[in-house]
């Protein structure tokens, strides 16, 4: 009995060949996925920016957060507050609706009071518990607009 031998016929494949086909066929991939999907990162977050005056300066250093009101899903932003000015990027921006907004801003140089809630030493509060804790400031972002609101707000050392 004579057994026949199987040829086999192996696939040697050159590198170059195969890099080609793996660009060639990554680009095609590619160009499908950019023509359906637009080509570009869609949002409808929007940015926002301002100033915050503090008894008529800029206000040196603070943080701003910015709250959906009566919104279906909560939504929360901020930023920091340099300078008297503060910048939210689209990319972690808003959308539209409206905001309660609070800002703070410790006071560094003063010396540390008793925080209640939490018993700890704490630097004081600059900003007025209007705009703070008990904030009422509210802003509304549209579609439409430039979105930057500005702040001047009156401390009640100088009220």
């Amino acid at each position: 009995m004579v057994l026949e031998q199987a040829s086999f016929k192996t696939w040697a494949v050159d590198p170059f060949v195969l890099m080609t086909r793996v660009r060639r066929n990554g680009l095609v991939f590619f160009v499908v996925v950019c023509s359906l999907s637009g080509c570009g990162p869609r949002s409808d977050r929007l940015a926002i920016s301002g100033t915050v005056m503090l008894d008529g300066t800029p206000l040196d250093s603070g943080s701003i957060r910015f709250t959906s009101v009566g919104a279906e899903k909560l939504m929360t932003s901020g930023a920091v507050i340099r300078n008297g000015a503060y910048n939210v990027p689209q990319a972690k921006g808003l959308r539209a609706g409206a905001y309660q907004v609070e800002m703070s801003s410790p006071d560094a140089k003063a010396p540390p009071i008793l925080d209640r809630p939490s018993g700890m030493m704490m630097a004081p509060e600059r900003i007025p518990a209007e705009y703070n804790v008990n904030s009422k400031q509210t802003i509304e972002v549209t579609p439409d607009g430039e979105n930057e609101f500005n702040f001047d707000i009156v401390s009640k050392a100088t009220k």
